[in-house]
């Protein structure tokens, strides 16, 4: 009988008591319909897709990237935080095409989301930034996977994250170099701060390599609030709410500044700023 509950697993799977092999679909979305949405960039034209998800529900977006193309792909979950949601995104990359992604995972009670690009053609790249942030008693699970089936691709996952309140975020980042992927250059980095004692935080960084002339680097730092930050900050005439704010502004700041649209940017400032402020 077909699983209907899981949503996305790891590549490789590890031990089971961790609880990170698979993420489940959230219980009130169960049986709901997924909304499907594709976008295609013909073979050397260039585009720049900007999505704002505000609305509860299961989401999909495929994405096919012909041979020398260029995509810039934002994509905004700003969801009620009482409500959960879950989005899918695929995508093709062809020979010498370029996928950008940028993603900032804000809103929903509960959030499922996984990342699945798969670098084709030779010389293909994959340039992902992405945010989450969880306060509260919010649940976050990402799983982003990119697979390097083409010569000399470079891929460069890049994540930032805060956690407070008694929030918890589970982070899978793999990078999986496939046999004839000779040359490909990969690069997988998370960092998050906790700004609680009541946090629970896992990051599963993997790398799989089935070829021997690959590059790959993988990192995660996680860590409380740096101290000394603080008391510069505090010493400057902030109190603690105002300093903690600056320091994890600054940690968002590459992935917000990737975004287009004043506007937006400005929505997700403000709306980080206060539930930081209010945490």
């Amino acid at each position: 009988m077909a699983d209907t509950k899981t949503f996305s697993r790891i590549p490789m799977r590890t031990w089971r008591w961790l609880g990170v092999n698979e993420s489940r679909i959230p219980e009130q979305l169960d049986g709901t319909a997924v909304k499907t949405q594709q976008i295609l960039v013909e073979k050397g034209k260039e585009d720049e897709v900007v999505l704002v998800q505000r609305e509860s529900g299961q989401f999909e977006i495929q994405v096919h990237i012909e041979d020398g193309a260029k995509l810039h792909l934002v994509n905004a979950q700003l969801v009620d935080a009482e409500k959960p949601y879950t989005c899918r995104v695929k995508v093709f990359v062809g020979k010498g095409a370029t996928f950008s992604y940028t993603v900032v995972e804000a809103g929903a009670s509960k959030t499922a989301t996984e990342l699945y690009v798969d670098l084709v053609g030779d010389e293909a790249r994959a340039d992902i930034w992405g945010l989450y942030f969880g306060d509260g008693e919010r649940f976050v699970d990402l799983n982003y996977v990119i697979r390097q089936g083409g010569r000399r691709t470079d891929a460069n996952m890049q994540v930032r994250g805060a956690l407070l309140g008694k929030s918890e975020k589970i982070f899978r980042g793999t990078l999986d170099f496939l046999e004839g992927g000779k040359g490909s250059v990969g690069r997988e980095n998370e960092e998050v701060v906790l700004l609680s004692p009541q946090v629970r935080n896992r990051s599963v960084p993997i790398m799989l390599s089935h070829e021997d002339d690959v590059d790959g680097h993988h990192a995660v730092s996680v860590g409380r609030m740096d101290e000394n930050k603080l008391f510069y900050l505090m010493s400057r005439g902030l109190d603690l709410s105002e300093a903690q704010r600056l320091v994890v502004e600054a940690s968002f700041n590459p992935v917000l500044d990737r975004i287009p649209e004043e506007s937006l940017k400005d929505e997700i400032d403000t709306y980080l700023q206060r539930r930081l402020s209010n945490g």
